[in-house]
């Protein structure tokens, strides 16, 4: 999620007119109805595809590449799992938290890294870099905090680890887009910088991230000029519209597969909604994304009876007020996989 996103808050005024009967009170929408509602209107900007693990399936657009914000990172937490299995990597090993600063270039997380080193006890500054950078952590923390905090130095940190290539190989996309989510950051930062379309993004980001991890001196220009950087969703939209792209149906399907196969990547997915397993289940799997005028997600359910429930929905096109809400779009998501009028609900508001 992106820094500088503005929460507008809205405080009704109540007043009395003692002679006057009072109003009768209107039923107010839901937050979930509301998304349902914005779904039906704008069918077009949605995609979509649902498998509830019990014969009944919904696709809409899901065969078509819509941006993932942080829904990709189910790629690099299924790739790192991977070399974990086969003991390329060991979720133990104590890694110098200064490597893991590096490749967040200050802003454009929405206070993610500032937070995950905060929970883990590291003391840091207000961009989230932290003040003693030989402090150690386990490879396996820097991973929870991809999922828990959607921390975007925890990506390219594996990426860098595990290389292109095992990213594409733990996906299996028909149209494989991954790159330097660091790297996408400079060049929203520097907008000049940014390439026209993806294979010159992926190139360019990879360069200004390498640029950025060994010179000090392209740091501190870094710094210079974030208070000049697109700051409002309109002046964001041509570098979000451009950003990495997937489908519903590869990302559902990569849910699916994390959650019958089991093992690390399945725990920490089924972690940060916990709270929220409907009765009946044993665990919901899930990481969301937000960018500007974006929201997206990929869940799975697991029930007590083996059957496996799948999901990702990915919006654009969104207000920024929208953006508040995203519980309502987690419920209208979670209530697809887990209710008959949850997934009739969904399936009508895209005309299935």
């Amino acid at each position: 999620m992106l820094n500088r996103r503005k929460l507008l808050l809205s405080v009704a005024a109540a007043g009395s007119a003692a002679l006057l009967p009072p109003p009768r009170a209107q039923a107010q929408p839901s937050p979930t109805a509301e998304w349902l509602d914005w779904m039906a209107a704008n069918r077009a900007k949605v995609g979509a595809m649902v498998d509830d693990g019990a014969g009944r399936v919904l696709a809409h657009r899901a065969n078509e590449p819509m941006v993932l914000a942080s829904t990709v990172k189910i790629v690099h937490l299924t790739a790192y799992a991977q070399a974990v299995a086969e003991g390329r990597l060991d979720p133990a090993e104590q890694i110098r938290v200064g490597d893991w600063d590096i490749r967040h270039p200050y802003v454009s997380d929405g206070g993610a890294h500032r937070a995950a080193l905060t929970a883990l006890g590291i003391p840091c500054d207000e961009f989230g870099i932290a003040h003693d950078p030989e402090r150690l952590v386990t490879l396996d923390q820097i991973a929870a905090a991809m999922i828990l905090f959607s921390d975007n130095a925890a990506p390219d940190y594996l990426r860098h680890r595990l290389g292109q290539r095992a990213l594409v190989k733990a996906a299996n996309w028909s149209r494989p887009d991954f790159r330097s989510m660091q790297g996408e950051v400079l060049q929203l930062i520097m907008p000049e910088l940014c390439g026209p379309n993806p294979a010159a993004r992926r190139a360019i980001g990879d360069a200004l991230a390498a640029k950025f991890i060994h010179s000090a001196e392209f740091r501190r220009h870094t710094m210079n000029r974030i208070p000049a950087m697109p700051s409002t969703s309109a002046q964001q939209w041509p570098w979000t519209s451009g950003h990495m792209r997937g489908t519903a149906a590869d990302l559902a399907g990569l849910h699916r597969a994390v959650a019958a196969t089991g093992g690390l990547a399945r725990d920490h997915l089924e972690r940060p909604l916990a709270s929220l397993v409907p009765e009946g289940a044993t665990a919901v799997g899930f990481k969301g994304g937000s960018f500007p005028r974006t929201l997206t997600m990929g869940m799975s359910v697991r029930w007590k009876d083996g059957r496996i429930g799948s999901l990702a929905l990915l919006l654009t096109g969104i207000s920024d007020e929208q953006q508040a809400g995203f519980e309502g779009f987690l419920t209208a998501g979670l209530d697809a996989l887990s209710t008959s009028s949850g997934f009739d609900g969904l399936a009508r508001a895209l005309g299935a």
